[in-house]
């Protein structure tokens, strides 16, 4: 298997798991939890503060890595290219 093939099997891998984890999904959710964060009462009831923020922290980190991936998978392949 040459370096394309191999590139365009992580492509193919990648591609599913952004499906799977449903990346638009995620962002939407983030989107409201950051809605959350944002109002002033949050901190009223600690034991929710933890969850929301938690899980707030948690899904930024999922799409962070994900969205890094891609963009190092984009960057070998032009990397590839250019040589």
């Amino acid at each position: 298997m040459d370096f394309a093939d191999q590139t365009k099997a992580l492509d193919a891998t990648l591609t599913s798991i952004e499906k799977v984890l449903d990346l638009d999904s995620i962002r939407a959710e983030i989107a409201t939890l950051e809605d959350e964060v944002a109002a002033p009462d949050l901190w009223d009831d600690q034991a929710n503060a933890q969850r929301v923020t938690g899980r707030l922290s948690t899904l930024q980190a999922e799409v962070e890595r994900v969205t890094s991936l891609r963009q190092r998978l984009d960057d070998v392949d032009l990397m590839h290219e250019m040589a």
